[in-house]
């Protein structure tokens, strides 16, 4: 459950890309997604969107090694549009966000799989807990064609569990598995 909102989870702080043609942007409020979905026996039972999410990123499609990902997601943000739900999962068993007001990932490798995908791998915190994450990103379209000052949207995936974060170890209405989803738009 708390998971989804944990999405949000994907980008913090500020890269430096100056004067880099390559695309490059900012996730903050509006301009970007992060969503989670919690199963149970493979059925979803659970899902929500993080409201709070900033980062920045910096990806160069011909020479991945130069990419750069920092999100940042403010756990309290968590909406569910169940009002219980929603405490349930900032609560102290789960997310505890009184204590643990942030969740972060950031890249340490990123390498090509073709024209639009990328595999980035990093490391995800969350509860003050670090654990090694993959993310599978595409663009929507093709980066070779894309003109200076063009937006470039992108969609983004990874899983982790939630006992690797500590997150509701007592809970059982929901998998162990936690998808998050990221959606948003760089700039070239």
């Amino acid at each position: 459950m708390a998971i989804r909102s944990f999405l949000a989870l994907f980008l913090s702080a500020t890269l430096a890309t100056a004067a880099s043609a390559e695309p490059s942007g900012s996730l903050r409020q509006g301009s970007g997604e992060v969503s989670f979905v919690a199963k149970r026996f493979g059925v979803p039972t659970a899902s929500g969107i993080f409201n709070h999410v900033e980062g920045a990123m910096s990806l160069d499609f011909d020479r991945p090694e130069r990419s750069r990902v920092r999100v940042t997601i403010e756990t309290a943000s968590l909406h569910t549009g169940t009002a219980l739900v929603d405490g349930f999962i900032k609560g102290e068993s789960m997310l505890d966000v009184g204590r643990y007001p942030t969740a972060t990932f950031v890249s340490e490798q990123v390498s090509r799989v073709d024209a639009r995908s990328l595999v980035i791998r990093g490391r995800l915190m969350i509860r003050a807990i670090t654990q090694p994450v993959t993310v599978s990103a595409v663009a929507e379209r093709d980066p070779a064609g894309l003109r200076p000052g063009e937006r470039l949207a992108f969609r983004a995936t990874t899983a982790f569990s939630r006992n690797a974060f500590d997150i509701g170890r007592d809970v059982n209405i929901v998998d162990d598995q936690v998808d998050l989803a990221i959606r948003g738009e760089i700039l070239r």
